[in-house]
């Protein structure tokens, strides 16, 4: 009725245009202050754009206990079949194609040239407004320089003695531990501080991370899935069924430690990677995932409480501020 659908689709398609040009940007606005404003100006706006699509998750999410569809559904497209949501969506989508016109104006005058995809954190939120980016991948390592305060020491205490804690299992003695956030808050490096705990490490043979992403392949999940045990890795065409036996040979008897990130949908866990897990890995194995819906939680049948990740104290907020201006 707005209009809405058609600058969705423009705003995806400008940022991706746009998007290929970044990483010349940033080779020359090391000496070139034009085109540093420039890139600041197209930075803002993609984190504009990750702004509007995290407040249709949390709206979406507020909608969550009561609603399938939003669960379900992309949460842009959730919010558009509110009409008052669709009003306020609509309205910033509108204005930030405007921005963007704009900047896609001043980019003629730079010649930059197409160095291929963006390669940094920024990179995720130029298909926001797609069905999420497949090729973005976490890895369990992690920068300890953006870890400050007491709190994700504290998180990260709590959680390796949950994972590690004895008794009777779920999911066929296989624990579930679930980390719940909206985009951008920390979801990932909490999950990356545990991973790399000694306990952790010392406790299980096998260690596997996964980043799962909204457009995961069932036969990709499951071929790096292998390569991470230290299996052998499966040609692109391997069938399921196969590749869930690889797997399985691959962890018998291997207390395992699994960490999912950016779970979108529990059937990742549950028609992907619980089958072998279940029927292979040693008593006391363990995975946790790392979500932006209680939904999915809920679905994986997660032990409860989830684990939720609020934002940074104050205090803490400015810690990392000044870390990153001294660098």
């Amino acid at each position: 009725m707005l209009g809405v659908s058609g600058e969705i689709d423009k705003l995806g398609n400008k940022l991706q245009d746009l998007k290929n040009f970044l990483a010349d940007a940033d080779r020359r606005n090391i000496t070139d202050e034009a085109v540093q404003v420039w890139v600041g100006q197209l930075k803002r706006a993609m984190y504009e754009a990750a702004d509007i699509l995290d407040l249709c998750q949390l709206k979406a999410m507020e909608r969550g206990s009561s609603s399938s569809d939003a669960l379900c559904c992309n949460p842009l497209l959730f919010c558009m079949r509110n009409p008052f949501h669709a009003r306020e969506i609509g309205t910033r989508i509108k204005a930030l194609n405007k921005r963007l016109d704009s900047i896609k104006e001043r980019s003629a005058t730079f010649n930059f040239i197409n160095l291929g995809s963006y390669a940094d954190c920024h990179s995720s939120n130029v298909n926001i407004f797609s069905h999420g980016n497949p090729s973005q991948e976490t890895v369990g390592d992690f920068d300890r320089s953006a870890i400050v305060g007491d709190k994700i020491e504290e998180d990260t205490r709590a959680l390796v003695a949950q994972l590690m804690q004895t008794g009777k299992d779920v999911n066929n003695d296989i624990t579930v531990v679930t980390i719940v956030g909206v985009g951008g808050i920390g979801k990932t490096i909490l999950a990356q501080k545990v991973f790399n705990d000694e306990a952790i490490q010392g406790e299980f043979s096998e260690k596997i991370w996964l980043s799962v992403n909204q457009n995961f392949s069932d036969v990709d999940l499951l071929r790096r899935a292998i390569i991470e045990a230290g299996g052998d890795a499966q040609p692109p065409e391997s069938a399921k069924t196969s590749l869930h036996e690889t797997l399985k040979n691959t962890l018998i008897d291997h207390k395992t430690f699994l960490v999912m990130d950016d779970v979108w949908n529990h059937r990742a866990w549950d028609d992907v990677l619980k089958i072998p897990l279940v029927n292979a890995a040693a008593s006391g194995s363990r995975v946790l995932i790392t979500t932006r819906h209680e939904g999915v939680a809920r679905g994986v049948k997660a032990i409860w409480p989830y684990h939720h990740v609020d934002i940074l104290a104050p205090e803490d907020g400015w810690s990392l501020l000044k870390k990153h201006m001294l660098k």
